[in-house]
């Protein structure tokens, strides 16, 4: 083989290997946009229950302060009867 024969047949081949480079690097590119749309839609996902269950703890917490402000008034209402019952 002469060596101009033998240096094309290098750059033919360093050409081929490129031409793989690029094509591992696309589907390595699409692969990871791809996950990355998965991980972004798992997220928003995410962030929408957090603010859900965040709205369903205030409201809970709400109710209790409600619940609990209208046992202590029922309370004292308990302890003036029971008072005036034993006096």
């Amino acid at each position: 083989m002469k060596p101009a024969d033998l240096s094309v047949r290098i750059l033919q081949d360093i050409r081929e290997e490129l031409h793989g480079l690029r094509e591992e690097q696309r589907e390595f590119r699409d692969e990871s946009f791809t996950r990355f749309e998965a991980i972004e839609t798992t997220l928003r996902d995410l962030t929408e229950q957090l603010v859900m269950l965040a709205r369903g703890v205030k409201v809970a917490i709400d109710q209790r302060s409600k619940t609990e402000d209208r046992l202590r008034k029922l309370e004292r209402r308990v302890a003036v009867l029971e008072k005036r019952r034993s006096a």
